[in-house]
């Protein structure tokens, strides 16, 4: 059984699709196999109801997709992000698309769309709304669809996406049933924790990026150098400043892996001593470089910044830390 049949078998022991109303908030590690499930489970219910073969989910009148807006140069609102490159854009990797800007979030706007697309008669028993990523509503909007989830009164079957379930309101959270996609483990020998943070990125991210990817390789060192006030700290400022959001999460990740310490499995224990050789810190010093991370990766998706002065703050607030 392949691990996405795995995860479906699970979903469809959970939920037979006979209530009126479904509130799912899917979680898991970041990638298309998320959206994927979700397409794969719309297209069971099609065809298992009607005997309906949908070739293209996303497109059927009966499913909604919302992700990040995409406008025009005259800042019409056009469409949404397509997966693939919701995926480059989470990892900053792109800014835009063709000649058109990607929005930062997805607006109020898009959310109100639903109360017309809902009061629409479906074709079958439900409509699908997918929501991909809810890490990426504003206030406003996480406002609206927590309105909708809690008074909607058509049949309806709502996907929420997430890979940071700690970027979602507790309210939304405390609306919907949570499914847990699992992504399958491999089983490998890490020599340093660049190896062990590529491993868990999207497979679609690796082997398109690679040259951008192996600019992370001596992050570790640099942090390792700062550690030791071998340098100063705004040495790292231009190499940093070109890994953009990438940088942030692969340092959120670093230092939690840090944080963790003899509490993590065999996988990664290695990479946690690996990582002890080169930088040594305290419990509450890990922790405030991981709040910092957290502000400034907010600030970094919600505030238009200059790069070399964001980066050069970071730097200098972790080397402090440091």
């Amino acid at each position: 059984m392949s691990n996405q049949e795995a995860n479906i078998k699970l979903f469809l022991e959970q939920c037979n699709f006979e209530k009126k109303n479904y509130n799912y908030l899917l979680t898991g590690t970041n990638g298309s196999e998320k959206l994927n499930f979700v397409t794969e489970i719309i297209k069971r219910y099609f065809f298992n109801k009607d005997q309906i073969d949908l070739k293209d989910p996303l497109n059927h009148p009966d499913v909604k997709y919302i992700s990040l807006p995409i406008y025009d140069k005259s800042s019409k609102r056009i469409g949404v992000l397509p997966e693939a490159d919701r995926l480059q854009y989470d990892y900053g990797l792109i800014d835009s698309l063709d000649t058109n800007k990607i929005g930062k979030e997805i607006v109020i706007d898009q959310i109100r769309e639903l109360t017309d697309f809902l009061n629409l008669s479906s074709y079958l028993d439900h409509k699908f709304v997918i929501i991909n990523k809810c890490d990426y509503l504003n206030r406003e909007s996480s406002a609206a669809i927590l309105k909708t989830l809690e008074e909607t009164n058509s049949s309806s079957i709502f996907f929420l996406i997430t890979s940071e379930l700690s970027s979602v309101s507790d309210t939304i959270i405390s609306r919907c049933q949570k499914f847990n996609y699992k992504r399958k483990e491999i089983s490998a020998n890490y020599c340093s924790y660049y190896e062990y943070y590529i491993s868990s990125l999207p497979i679609e991210i690796v082997t398109e990026h690679n040259s951008i990817l192996s600019k992370l390789e001596t992050v570790e060192d640099d942090i390792s150098a700062l550690n030791k006030r071998d340098l100063p700290a705004l040495t790292f400022t231009d190499k940093w400043s070109q890994l953009d959001k990438l940088l942030i999460d692969y340092l959120i990740n670093l230092f939690s892996l840090l944080l963790k310490g003899r509490y993590l499995d065999n996988k990664t224990s290695e990479i946690y001593k690996h990582l002890q050789q080169k930088i040594i810190l305290d419990e509450d010093k890990l922790i405030n470089i991981l709040k910092t991370l957290l502000k400034k990766k907010s600030e970094y998706l919600n505030v238009n910044i200059n790069k070399k002065l964001f980066f050069d703050d970071l730097l200098i607030v972790i080397n402090n830390e440091l």
